[in-house]
């Protein structure tokens, strides 16, 4: 008996799935996410249909790598880890032997069509294939190249949290006027910012004299 667990850890039914029955759930799970990576939701949501109903286990935990392997936004996460607990909240309170509900299996279609339409953004899965390709082939120079501006410390990184920054004298000022600097800003956070910073460089000026 193969035991599973759910997305988190925990233990869920245990199940001797055939060959034929894991060559199937392997097809769909491909299907799934093809589908989901050419933002065609029909085919994905009938994938999803095909393997919730197959091994609903599988189904999420291939809804949850798609996730994050393609979408890599924390809105798309979210509402499938939320579609999940629900879809396991239906399954906790069904009655023994009783197969998926309408609305269990549900959450898994809505998840896959989610995860269609959503916006995608693979950097985070590739950027660990270039990792890799960086520890296997480090004499390529191009990817020398790119090692060398990874591991490169940007001079804002030096400030006064850091045990060189204070060798480097830098301390309030310098982390008002560099270090604490951030892009794409919130409206509100911009309007805020513009008076705050200010205030703070002129205090820390006028304490040092």
């Amino acid at each position: 008996m193969e035991k599973q667990v759910d997305l988190y850890g925990k233990s869920t039914e245990s199940a001797s799935l055939s060959r034929q029955r894991r060559e199937e759930l392997s097809i769909w799970k491909s299907v799934l996410q093809k589908a989901v990576r050419r933002g065609n939701a029909e085919k994905a949501m009938y994938a999803a249909y095909k393997l919730v109903s197959l091994n609903s286990w599988s189904c999420w935990k291939r809804l949850s790598v798609i996730a994050d392997e393609d979408a890599g936004q924390p809105d798309t996460i979210v509402a499938v880890d939320v579609l999940y607990r629900k879809h396991m909240a239906m399954k906790k309170n069904a009655k023994t032997g009783e197969q998926l509900s309408w609305d269990a299996k549900r959450c898994a279609i809505v998840a896959a069509k989610i995860l269609a339409e959503a916006p995608k953004d693979r950097r985070g899965d590739e950027f660990l294939e270039l990792m890799e390709a960086i520890e296997k082939h480090g004499k390529d120079e191009q990817l020398r190249k790119i090692r060398a501006e990874l591991e490169a410390i940007p001079d804002e990184a030096l400030d006064m949290h850091t045990l060189q920054g204070r060798r480097m004298g830098r301390g309030d000022l310098y982390w008002y006027e560099v270090s604490s600097e951030v892009v794409n800003k919130a409206s509100e956070y911009e309007a805020w910012h513009d008076w705050f910073n200010p205030l703070m460089i002129r205090l820390v000026k006028e304490r040092k004299k």
